[in-house]
């Protein structure tokens, strides 16, 4: 009794599921006599696997045709929705937006925003009764004069990065460390893409710390679910705001 239950402790989990998978297919055989069943158990078992082993990045590549299509008729709703607003003018608020090098496979299957989360950002913006302009095309030189330009009072950078990076475009890295310098101060900027837990964020160099609370800073992975979420509390927060001064 204690011998086995040493083997069964010294034997790997995956083992025992291999196992499990290869006599099920010498079952498949022994019951059917056919090689398609056999191929079919094989099929299932490899989707169940990949899916354990690799989860997100399998479905993903599972479903590339329909998140392909999908991924580019966003992009499309998008840009014509942000035709509604200024872009590429200075104003109190500016919005970074991370861009897409279509001629890179990662543009096709992983999106810098949604319209569904900009609309959500202009309706937070506007309950704030905040001027705003949208930089969809932005590059580094942009982001200097965005930056050192005191009349910019608040940026969001919006897309793909973490607590110390932006993904500016697909193969384009900003970091934020670049305005470790008093002259990029601001008075607030929001990370709205995943973060990092440990080290300074770009929040930490350029916000005075009595508002750094009020920045948008998720320090680990998120999704749109995270980002609406968070923006319909501002609104309700503005909009609350807006009917008590009232």
């Amino acid at each position: 009794m204690n011998k086995l239950k040493k083997i069964l402790q010294n034997t790997e989990f995956k083992l025992v599921l291999f196992l499990g998978y290869v006599g099920s297919l010498v079952f498949t055989w022994v019951v059917e006599h056919r090689l398609l069943p056999v191929l079919f158990a094989h099929l299932v078992f490899v989707i169940i696997f990949s899916i354990i082993y690799f989860g997100g990045q399998f479905l993903l590549f599972f479903f590339a045709p329909l998140i392909a299509l999908i991924q580019s008729l966003e992009n499309y709703s998008s840009k014509r929705y942000l035709k509604n607003f200024n872009q590429n003018v200075p104003a109190e608020v500016v919005v970074v937006l991370g861009r897409s090098n279509w001629f890179k496979l990662e543009s096709w299957f992983k999106s810098n925003y949604l319209k569904s989360e900009l609309e959500s950002l202009v309706r937070t913006l506007k309950a704030e009764k905040k001027d705003f302009s949208f930089y969809p095309n932005a590059n580094f030189k942009d982001l200097e004069k965005i930056m050192s330009n005191r009349g910019i009072k608040e940026v969001y950078f919006w897309g793909h990065g973490d607590s110390h990076t932006f993904q500016l475009n697909t193969d384009e890295i900003l970091y934020y460390c670049d305005f470790n310098d008093p002259k990029y101060g601001k008075e607030y900027v929001h990370q709205v893409h995943c973060g990092t837990p440990h080290g300074k964020s770009l929040i930490d160099y350029v916000v005075p710390e009595k508002n750094r609370a009020k920045c948008f800073l998720f320090r680990k992975p998120i999704n749109s679910f995270y980002i609406q979420k968070e923006f319909k509390r501002r609104e309700k927060l503005a909009s609350s705001e807006k009917q008590s001064q009232e």
